[in-house]
């Protein structure tokens, strides 16, 4: 069986995120994410490119992997989990999201689509 990429991988090695979905394996390079639900990476994939659309250009970058910092994407991956975790729960006010596949899930059973998440658009330059 292949591995399947966690798309937020990076904010799940830290341990602050977690996700049912989550297996941390080994490679060469280091330790990586590997989702065990082919449905959830593809949602978890859809959510990041929207959060990415929306966090990288109100932080002042492009998506280019050669020029986009590390720190600048995890701000916009995590952060953009926090803000839809705090959408859905809004008395929320802790910096840990204990299941990113929940978060997901729920965000795109609510709105249909992550497209469809209020205040997105208005983030947009």
């Amino acid at each position: 069986m292949e591995d399947l990429p966690c798309p937020f991988g990076q904010a799940l090695l830290p341990g602050d995120f977690g996700c049912r979905y989550a297996q941390v394996v080994t490679r060469r390079e280091g330790p990586a994410v590997a989702c065990a639900a082919p449905q959830s990476q593809a949602r978890c994939a859809e959510v990041l490119a929207c959060l990415k659309a929306t966090g990288l250009p109100a932080l002042g970058f492009e998506d280019d992997l050669t020029q986009l910092p590390h720190g600048v994407a995890m701000k916009a991956q995590m952060g953009g989990l926090l803000g839809l975790q705090r959408l859905l729960e809004p008395g929320v006010t802790t910096s840990v999201v204990p299941d990113v596949g929940a978060i997901v899930e729920r965000t795109l059973s609510r709105y249909g689509a992550a497209e469809a998440v209020p205040g997105r658009s208005s983030s947009r330059t």
